[in-house]
């Protein structure tokens, strides 16, 4: 087992990644913990495919079953809105959760900012756990404390930072994990090795398909994909200093390629693998990198983006527009590019030209034409 140490304005927390950690580690971190009750949250898919385990390594530390209650959403990005908070806040207040409780975040990405959300405002902080059950969650979205939901055209547009009191990824549930989910896991491994890591990607991209050949290989990627994350999260928790903004590199495209797809069409790692795409080509484009980028990234990234379907009623100007509601420093459109691999760079406001080129660039190469 790795055991990360993430250091925060609220203290240290620990994540876990390792195999067979419901059994071996959970009963212990719940019973430092203590709370007076346990709101899992998750969908009903997880639970059926994971939550025995989950329940029965609680259930002794709670004080068997009027202990542990479940708050369960229907799946995909589009329920990640105010409408299910609310609904969770009904769950927890009739179920009699209160500030000494603990909020289990248990499945990917949707149900750690959601249920992270949830913990953060609900009696103004009910203290969270973070139980990931996707390779994305693994390696990001579950590690740093940010939380939030989606508005109508604006992904991830209400939220806060609200780090939980441990992160434990028991990288054993990988092995039910659908092969297009793998892939988009795959997509920010393959991001943690741009911006940071050349030896990761020389790893993976050994790997026969863009994955690995035992699920074995995975247990030290994703350990360094969340140090790396840790050192970030350190010196720039609450991306006060764009040090963390770098870690959106390929999100300001593929949010806006979720938005246009109305989170529909693409996973959200089929999207920022994509959205890397068009930010290498910015890159080129706006004069920071030289002929080579896009290309380079297309050698790491298409073997993992290889079934990807582009939608071909999509055009390049939904796309930029979709951006505009993206923005998070006033009027400026930020993009993280590469000056080359491992060298990220912060623009601002490139052009809009230049954007739209490297857009329907991508977009033409995408979809074959």
């Amino acid at each position: 087992m790795a055991e990360i140490r993430i250091r925060s304005s609220v203290g240290e927390y620990p994540v876990l990644i390792g195999r067979d950690l419901y059994e071996n580690e959970l009963p212990d971190l719940i019973g430092r913990i203590r709370p007076t009750s346990v709101a899992v949250v998750s969908h009903a898919s997880i639970m059926g495919l994971h939550g025995k385990r989950l329940i029965e390594a609680i259930y002794p530390i709670c004080g068997g079953e009027n202990g542990v209650f479940q708050y369960l959403f229907a799946e995909g990005e589009e329920n990640k809105n105010l409408s299910t908070v609310e609904d969770g806040y009904e769950v927890f207040l009739a179920s009699g959760i209160n500030r000494e409780g603990l909020v289990v975040a248990f499945g990917g990405g949707v149900v750690g900012d959601l249920a992270g959300f949830l913990a953060a405002t609900y009696m103004r902080g009910t203290r969270l756990l973070q139980v990931p059950t996707t390779l994305m969650a693994m390696v990001d979205s579950s590690v740093g404390g940010k939380v939030g939901v989606d508005l109508k055209g604006a992904k991830n547009a209400v939220g806060t930072f609200y780090q939980p009191q441990a992160v434990l990824s028991d990288v054993g549930v990988l092995g039910t994990l659908p092969e297009r989910e793998l892939r988009g896991g795959m997509v920010e491994i393959a991001k943690y090795g741009l911006l940071y890591d050349e030896i990761m990607l020389q790893k993976i991209g050994k790997w026969h398909d863009g994955l690995p050949e035992n699920a074995e290989e995975l247990d030290g990627v994703i350990a360094a994909c969340v140090a790396h994350k840790a050192d970030v999260v350190t010196v720039d928790e609450r991306d006060l200093t764009g040090k963390r903004a770098m870690l959106n590199y390929g999100h300001t495209f593929g949010h806006a390629l979720e938005t246009a797809t109305a989170y529909i069409h693409l996973r959200h790692g089929e999207a920022v693998g994509i959205g890397m795409l068009m930010a290498a080509r910015l890159s080129e484009l706006c004069g920071l990198a030289g002929e080579g980028l896009h290309e380079y990234h297309r050698c790491v990234l298409m073997p993992i983006l290889k079934d990807v379907v582009f939608p071909r009623d999509l055009d390049a100007g939904r796309i930029v527009n979709a951006m505009q509601s993206d923005k998070k420093k006033g009027h400026v459109m930020r993009f993280v590019l590469l000056q080359e691999p491992q060298e990220p760079r912060l623009v601002e406001s490139p052009g809009e030209a230049l954007i739209m080129r490297a857009v329907a660039d991508i977009m033409r190469d995408m979809k074959g034409d």
